[in-house]
């Protein structure tokens, strides 16, 4: 799922002019057919709950001076109480090291 998130982060990355996904899609039209780099890696359904509430929880992230904060465990389990998603100790770690992805392909330059 790292391998995921990273190659779906790294093309949704603001940049000045639109994301690589953006550029990429421009290109798509142009050339009739999708550039390789549009081609996502294998994404592993069994534990498609985690991306979700990943992507729940990202939406409510606050942001410093040098881009994204991290998710805390306190926004988890808030998350958690308030949809009543079930998340075991290794979801949360899950999410936790996508969240450290996240912030750390947002973070570089």
């Amino acid at each position: 799922m790292v391998e995921f998130a990273e190659w779906t982060f790294e093309l949704d990355k603001p940049q000045e002019g639109g994301s690589k996904r953006e550029h990429l899609e421009q290109v798509e039209r142009q050339i009739g057919y999708a550039p390789r780099e549009l081609e996502p890696p294998e994404f592993p359904f069994l534990v498609q709950h985690i991306w979700s509430a990943f992507i729940s929880l990202s939406t409510g992230r606050t942001a410093g001076f040098n881009g994204p904060n991290p998710i805390t465990f306190e926004q988890i389990k808030a998350w958690k109480e308030l949809t009543g998603q079930p998340l075991s100790p290794r979801d949360v770690e899950a999410i936790k090291s996508l969240d450290a992805v996240y912030v750390r392909v947002m973070n570089v330059c």
